[in-house]
């Protein structure tokens, strides 16, 4: 590659050897070197601009440009090969002078060159075009200035710059981030939302407020921002449509506010049914908006219960695995005895840990949980059954969820739920209220569990097998129970957990 030394006069000497040697050559060989040449010259070109040379030496970077513009309009046209070098010869003489002011001009511009590349970041040239526009012809100034000595005045039109470069800055991520609520907010008002519905509008107001406050405080508390300026979208848009519903209600007349609270109700119902219980509406919004909550948090814990259930579950897949790998490269025919009872060690271990973890699942107002022979007995002294009632109430939802997750341990054994009551009253009453409520629980779990129904049962005892004296109030309260018992076959033992 033949490169192109420059004299401050003009082409050098190099320049004169590069014309000899382009004389001796074939005529293609002249134009391959000549291309060469212009691309290597283009290539400096835009290194030079990644260094921001545009910038700081803009017209040297200008005079280089157009030249090499010239140089190789010149080459399409078959032009005069000195006429191209020497084109080509003033092109690097120009980006060799930008270059020498490149450290200089990086020190006077340090600071608007940074906030330059802010702006970029943050989209000025899209939202803030022209304050943009106006910092870079300051910035040009600034350079200029450089190319001329004249460092002082470099540095005046440099922070000129860096204040312009900001200003797009700010007002490129107050557009982004502000303008989609800023919007709505127009509309809102256009519509007159604030006439309908006051309180909401205002408070979306607010929350916009807040988040311009943000941005001037720091422009770079971007997310805060951005999650107040959506939040107040949001409630714009709430406005709008409470607006529209109390707009329609007026027009309506006495029909109408009944109209949007039947309607409400209706919604309501629809969430409520399919949570498993019907709203009664006559007691107002406030209890069935309470039982919907102790439904879904109910869920939740069940769905959080199964999610850690899971982690589990893997976890102990991985760790097996593992631990199958590794015997499996060091076990041999004799060892394999051994490795029989180390299961069963290990089966063992576990169902006494699925033990323990279902007694740690209930306080002792709650319920316990014991063994019986080949038996596991889940004692629930926590139900809150009305009196003389069989229905379950939301608030042993969460009672049963732990019930659930027992269940979830022995997927294949059988189980009984037992209902049984104290002493006092009519033993017949007793025992149709205990088989009664014995039923809503098994249904309950029925309705929540993948169960076989055939698995689960349920049976009333009444009165008939007490736990404590029926003589004192607290024996009578330990009577009053449930009990969930679970028969521990041999193949439950072995499979059990899950």
């Amino acid at each position: 590659m033949i490169r192109v030394p420059t004299t401050a006069n003009g082409p050098g000497r190099g320049v004169i050897i590069g014309a000899a040697l382009l004389l001796s050559l074939p005529a293609t060989a002249w134009g391959q070197a000549v291309e060469q040449e212009i691309d290597q010259t283009g290539r400096r070109l835009e290194q030079a601009r990644a260094e921001q040379l545009q910038l700081i030496a803009p017209q040297h970077f200008e005079d280089a440009e157009d030249e090499l513009r010239q140089a190789r309009e010149r080459y399409e046209r078959d032009g005069s090969i000195e006429d191209i070098r020497r084109r080509l010869a003033d092109a690097n003489d120009e980006l060799q002078q930008a270059e020498e002011l490149y450290e200089i001009g990086v020190v006077l511009l340090r600071d608007a060159l940074a906030a330059r590349s802010d702006a970029l970041a943050a989209r000025a040239t899209e939202f803030a075009a022209e304050p943009w526009d106006r910092a870079e012809n300051k910035i040009r100034d600034a350079g200029r200035d450089v190319e001329r000595g004249r460092q002082n005045d470099a540095r005046e039109r440099a922070s000129e710059a860096e204040a312009l470069y900001r200003e797009a800055e700010l007002r490129a991520i107050r557009a982004d981030l502000l303008g989609k609520a800023e919007r709505l907010r127009s509309d809102a008002l256009r519509a007159r939302v604030d006439r309908y519905a006051p309180a909401t509008f205002a408070n979306a107001d607010s929350l916009l407020q807040e988040a311009e406050a943000v941005l001037q405080g720091d422009r770079y508390e971007q997310s805060q921002a951005a999650a107040l300026a959506q939040e107040a979208a949001r409630e714009f848009r709430h406005a709008a449509l409470l607006a529209q519903v109390i707009e329609r209600a007026r027009k309506e007349g006495d029909t109408g506010l009944e109209r949007v609270i039947i309607q409400n109700e209706a919604d309501l119902r629809r969430i409520a049914v399919e949570l498993g219980f019907d709203p009664n509406f006559a007691e107002g919004f406030t209890p069935i908006a309470a039982q919907i909550v102790a439904a879904v948090r109910s869920l939740y814990e069940d769905r959080a219960n199964l999610q850690q259930e899971l982690g589990r579950q893997e976890t102990e897949v991985v760790r097996v695995r593992a631990e199958r790998d590794s015997l499996e490269a060091r076990l041999a025919v004799t060892e394999r005895r051994e490795a029989t009872v180390t299961a069963r060690l290990r089966e063992r271990e576990q169902m006494e840990q699925r033990f323990r973890e279902a007694q740690a699942l209930f306080s002792p107002e709650e319920g316990e949980v014991m063994t019986s022979g080949d038996k596991l007995v889940v004692r629930l002294h926590g139900f809150t059954f009305p009196s003389g009632s069989a229905e379950i109430r939301p608030e042993d939802y969460s009672l049963l969820t732990k019930v659930q997750r027992v269940l979830r341990e022995f997927p294949n054994t059988p189980v009984m739920i037992e209902g049984h009551t104290d002493a006092q009253g009519n033993n017949d009453l007793n025992q149709s209220l205990s088989q009664r409520r014995a039923i809503a629980v098994r249904e309950y779990l029925l309705a929540n569990m993948a169960l076989s129904a055939d698995r689960i049962t349920a049976v009333g005892y009444g009165e008939s097998r007490p736990v404590a004296s029926n003589q004192t109030a607290e024996g009578r309260a330990q009577n009053r129970r449930i009990d969930v018992v679970l028969s521990l076959s041999a193949d439950a033992l072995i499979t059990g957990g899950g």
